[in-house]
């Protein structure tokens, strides 16, 4: 697999991560159609950027591309947005549920993450990867309950 994006990732070859990854990906897919915004989300978005390849889009019909952001409709009414070059980073990738349903397993994985040291909050629904994975990635939660809920995760331009 052939990365076009000029990063650096110190201490980790994304050429065997890609492979592994994309396979994970792939054979969760069925599960991750019937698990919602955070079931889509994780295997999507975010395993596939903290293993250092693409959002994954295999298996969803053509996107709309509108500028930076291409948008594919999934199942239940969600939405998956994949961001090319986003102002606030390289790359990123959202999962959007108009109907703002509760998301306990991300609740729990986040908590678990920050417990771990992986990730630390740096804002109201914001965390950021913490040292070890560069570029940091930033997590964020918006919405939800009786509003739309995002899930996204985004490569910045900070340097760990």
């Amino acid at each position: 697999m052939i990365d076009f994006a000029r990063r650096n990732h110190p201490g980790r070859d994304p050429g065997t991560l890609a492979l592994g990854a994309a396979a994970l990906a792939l054979a969760l897919l069925p599960v991750a159609a019937q698990a919602g915004a955070w079931g889509v989300f994780e295997t999507r978005c975010l395993a596939a950027l903290e293993n250092l390849v693409p959002p994954v889009v295999a298996g969803l019909r053509q996107g709309v591309r509108a500028g930076d952001v291409t948008r594919y409709a999934l199942d239940g009414g969600l939405a998956l947005w994949v961001e090319h070059a986003p102002g606030d980073g390289l790359l990123a990738c959202a999962v959007h549920d108009p109907q703002g349903r509760p998301v306990p397993g991300f609740d729990a994985w986040i908590a678990d993450a920050v417990a771990a040291g992986r990730y630390v909050p740096v804002a109201g629904g914001r965390w950021h990867s913490h040292q070890w994975i560069e570029p940091i990635l930033e997590i964020e939660k918006q919405g939800g309950g009786a509003g739309a809920l995002t899930l996204r995760i985004v490569e910045t331009g900070l340097e760990a």
